[in-house]
C-alpha cells in the first residue's frame, strides 16, 4: 500500500513548521520545501525555482499544505488547482491584516495582496489559528487606519471555506513551577530587528513601563545585538537578550512571574501560551488571538495609551499572593485543556483522511 505523501511549502524553518513537519512525519511522507522570500530582488528566481521544484514533485503529492498567504503560495495553489490535489493554507496573521501606519501586514501592498487573494481563491480550505484572522475590530493600537482586519473583511466575496485550527503546545516540556517564581518580574518574548517590529510587538510599552516602575524587574528576549546598538538607552531594571534555544527560555520563563504580550497585531503568539505553560500570569493587548487565549487567566490591555497601561499596570501590581497563584495556575489548565498539541494533530488528520 501506497504511503500518502504531504507536500508542505513554507517560507522560514521556523520552530511551528518544524512542529508541524515533526507530526506530519510520524503519519505520512513529507516533502518540506522551504524559502526565504524576504529579499524583493530576488522573487522572480524564487517562483522560477519553485516551478521546477514543483512540476516534479506534484504529481507524486496527495495534497499541499502551505504555511502563511504570499508569492509563495500562488504557484503551489495555482498547481493544486490544475492537478486536483487538495491545497489548504495555513494563515497565520501578516496574511490577513493591514497596518499602512507601521508598515506592517502583508495586505497593505498592492501587488502581494493580489497574490494572496489568487491564492486564496484557489486553496481547498483555508486554515487561520484562530477566528480573529477571519474577522475581527482593532481598537487597541490608536494610530491604525482600518478599524477592522481579517481576510474576509479584505476579501469580502471571498467563497472558499474555512476551519480554525489552533496552534498546538507540548504541557510535558514547557512545564511550570511557582515556588522559582520571582516577585514583580515581566518577561516578552519577540524577534525583534528594526524599530517597525519594536514598535509592532510592543516592546516600546514594555521600555515605558520599566522607566515607570523602577521596582519591576524585566526581560526581553529576541532583540538581535545589531539592533540592540541602536537604540538610545535600556533602562537599567531591563534584561535585553537575543536568540535563546527552547532549553534556556524554559528557565527564564519559569523564573518570572508575568509574562508581557502588547503587540498592535498578533496571529497567535507561540510564546504567549509557552509562558503560560509555565505558569507566567498574562497580560496582553485586545488584539487577534490574545484575548481568546487569555480568557479569565490574566488581563488585557483595551488601549495602548501609555497612561491607561500605566493606571491598569498598577491594579495588577496590587493583586496578593494567594490571586497571582490562582492566575497562574488558570493560565496553565488554560492552555493545557485548550491549546494542546494534539488537538492540533488530530485536526490535521482529520483534514488528510
Amino acid at each position: 500500500m501506497r504511503e500518502d505523501v504531504v507536500l508542505y511549502i513554507s517560507p522560514s524553518d521556523s520552530e511551528f513548521v518544524k512542529k508541524d513537519i515533526v507530526f506530519l512525519n510520524n503519519h505520512f511522507k513529507v516533502i518540506h520545501y522551504s524559502q526565504d522570500w524576504g529579499n524583493k530582488k530576488k522573487v522572480i528566481n524564487l517562483f522560477l525555482k519553485q516551478l521546477v521544484f514543483l512540476t516534479k514533485t506534484v504529481r507524486k503529492s496527495d495534497c499541499i499544505f502551505i504555511m502563511f498567504g504570499g508569492y509563495w503560495s500562488f504557484i503551489p495553489s495555482l498547481f493544486g488547482k490544475i492537478f486536483n490535489k487538495p491545497v489548504y493554507i495555513i494563515l497565520g496573521g501578516t496574511d490577513c491584516v493591514s497596518f499602512p501606519s507601521i508598515n506592517y501586514g502583508s495586505l497593505r501592498k498592492k501587488l502581494l495582496k493580489q497574490f494572496i487573494h489568487w491564492s486564496y481563491k484557489m486553496a481547498t480550505r483555508l486554515l487561520p489559528v484562530d477566528e480573529s484572522l477571519v474577522f475581527s475590530e482593532n481598537t487597541y493600537y490608536e494610530n491604525r487606519v482600518f478599524n477592522n482586519q481579517g481576510f474576509k473583511y479584505f476579501f469580502p466575496n471571498l467563497k472558499t471555506p474555512y476551519t480554525v485550527i489552533y496552534n498546538g503546545f507540548n504541557p510535558k516540556f514547557f512545564n511550570d513551577n511557582l515556588d522559582k517564581k520571582i516577585p514583580n518580574s515581566f518577561i516578552s518574548v519577540a524577534l525583534t530587528d528594526d524599530f517597525r517590529r519594536f514598535q509592532l510587538k510592543g516592546i516600546d510599552k514594555i521600555f515605558f513601563l520599566a522607566n515607570e516602575f523602577q521596582e519591576c524587574t524585566f526581560t526581553v528576549i529576541g532583540l538581535k545585538d545589531q539592533f540592540k546598538n541602536k537604540l538610545k538607552s535600556i533602562p537599567k531594571n531591563i534584561k535585553v537578550l537575543s536568540f535563546l534555544s527552547q532549553e534556556d527560555l524554559l528557565i527564564y520563563l519559569n523564573k518570572s512571574e508575568f509574562y508581557l504580550q502588547l503587540s498592535i497585531s498578533e496571529g497567535f503568539p507561540n510564546a504567549l501560551c509557552e509562558a503560560m505553560l509555565c505558569g507566567c500570569i498574562p497580560i496582553g493587548s485586545k488584539v487577534g488571538a490574545i484575548p481568546n487565549i487569555i480568557d479569565k487567566t490574566g488581563f488585557l490591555m483595551g488601549s495602548s495609551n501609555n497612561n491607561y497601561i500605566k493606571k491598569e499596570f498598577k491594579s495588577i501590581l496590587a493583586l496578593n499572593n494567594a490571586k497571582r497563584k490562582e492566575l497562574a495556575h488558570s493560565a496553565r489548565k488554560r492552555v493545557e485543556n485548550e491549546f494542546h498539541i494534539e488537538k492540533r494533530q488530530n485536526k490535521f488528520l482529520d483534514l488528510i483522511k
